[in-house]
């Protein structure tokens, strides 16, 4: 009985949501906790308690751990040289991440469970990429993340930034649409985000449709080419008839 009560004590003074399970174990909530890869992240404890021992594993295996006996703590492969661990306070920094580290962590103080992690170890945010089409009525911009890019993409979020409520109610959404009658000369924003950085690119929604002034280009250059045309067959009409007329009044005589 109050080996039980020492254990909710324990789990109280914690601070951690908790679940007492038998007399030295306290199974807590995974929380998860995002990396990049090659630089570094730390997973806190609660340190709450006075420590005597510390144990971090990954999944079942060791990646470092301290006692009152040992003179400095011993990290085990993967992690050798790669992790320091602060033995007053439990917490652990993993360096030069890599996507192998990426898996569920937990931490032992003092022979009793204090946190659970899961790590997942993401790649830098690429730039988006933005390509539109036209209708009659409406320009539609998309936003895409370049192909050989495949790091926890269901973390990424998509938002935009431009003049219009269209942007504005597009939440999480990779593409939008404007009316072509708003504005051309402003510029359109995509940021993709994830829970350790955004990025962003933009294009002015000009770009998206033909320009007016390549148009009326077009335009004269054709009629240009029709009158030129038919003034060529109208003169070589006339040539024909003309010479047809001499060679009658020739043979005539």
């Amino acid at each position: 009985m109050h080996a039980g009560r020492d254990g909710l004590l324990a789990a109280g003074i914690l601070g951690v949501a908790c679940l007492v399970l038998h007399l030295d174990f306290i199974s807590c909530v995974s929380q998860p906790i995002y990396g990049t890869v090659n630089m570094s992240v730390t997973l806190y404890t609660s340190g709450s308690i006075p420590i005597k021992d510390i144990m971090w594993r990954k999944k079942k295996d060791k990646v470092v751990e301290w006692d009152e006996e040992l003179l400095k703590p011993r990290a085990y492969p993967p992690f050798v040289d790669r992790v320091h661990l602060d033995v007053t306070s439990g917490n652990l920094t993993i360096f030069n991440l890599t996507s192998s580290d990426e898996e569920d962590y937990e931490v032992e103080l003092s022979s009793i469970t204090d946190t659970k992690f899961t790590l997942y170890v993401i790649e830098p945010l690429p730039f988006p990429t933005l390509n539109c089409t036209f209708t009659a009525e409406n320009i539609t911009v998309r936003c895409r993340i370049p192909e050989n890019y495949s790091s926890h993409i269901n973390l990424i979020k998509y938002s935009w930034n431009c003049f219009s409520e269209q942007c504005q109610n597009s939440t999480n959404s990779s593409e939008v649409s404007i009316k072509r009658e708003s504005d051309l000369s402003q510029e359109i924003q995509c940021i993709i985000s994830n829970p350790l950085s955004k990025q962003a690119s933009s294009l002015v929604l000009a770009t998206c449709v033909p320009d007016n002034s390549r148009h009326s280009f077009v335009i004269i250059a054709a009629v240009l080419f029709v009158v030129i045309l038919a003034m060529f067959v109208w003169l070589y009409k006339r040539d024909f008839l003309k010479r047809g007329g001499e060679r009658d009044r020739t043979d005539s005589s």
